[in-house]
């Protein structure tokens, strides 16, 4: 299955990035990501004294091939996925989980043969089925490459762009284990 890891943030502070955990922190947010496959999720802290505000209508996402994306979010209807999306505020100490999904993933399939009518949504690293249905098989050229997420955040009057870039991996499941196909990719 494929995966993929925080390696690099663009952001005008200091910072500390853990790879291995995804997880990124500065004096004003502690971040951790989490790649499910169709979406970015993630746990965001503010650690200042004051409120901060997600700008959702200023968000992206980069795909693999350099295409940008308008993102929604959770607690958005998909048929509502286009429209302007209020900012999200994470109060002074406080912390709230959520995720981005690039609205050009997501679209509503009716009248295919064999489909149920329905909202499907597409993986952000490209798939290609095995013989068996559940099994995925694996594609060198989607690996080590780099999706990004850009995340404006406003404290006060000042707004901070946050661009989050994750590297693409594929890890073989062999008897409950986990193994990562690039060795290096952590390094």
């Amino acid at each position: 299955m494929y995966s993929a890891y925080l390696y690099f943030v663009e952001t005008p502070f200091d910072h500390n990035l853990d790879s291995l955990q995804s997880t990124y922190e500065d004096d004003l947010i502690d971040i951790n990501w989490n790649y499910t496959g169709t979406q970015f999720e993630f746990d965001l802290r503010n650690k200042s004294n004051q409120s901060i505000k997600i700008l959702w209508d200023d968000a992206a996402f980069i795909s693999l091939s350099g295409e940008s994306s308008r993102v929604f979010h959770r607690g958005i209807k998909y048929v509502e996925r286009e429209k302007s999306q209020p900012p999200t505020s994470v109060y002074k100490n406080a912390s709230i989980s959520d995720l981005v999904a690039p609205t050009s993933y997501t679209r509503f399939v009716s009248g295919q043969l064999g489909v149920q009518d329905g909202w499907k949504t597409d993986p952000l690293i490209p798939v290609k089925q095995g013989v068996m249905a559940s099994k995925i098989e694996y594609l060198p050229q989607f690996i080590g490459r780099t999706m990004r997420v850009v995340l404006p955040i406003r404290v006060e009057d000042k707004t901070i762009e946050y661009i989050f870039s994750f590297k693409t991996d594929f890890i073989e499941k062999k008897k409950g284990a986990k193994s990562s196909i690039n060795d290096n990719a952590y390094n």
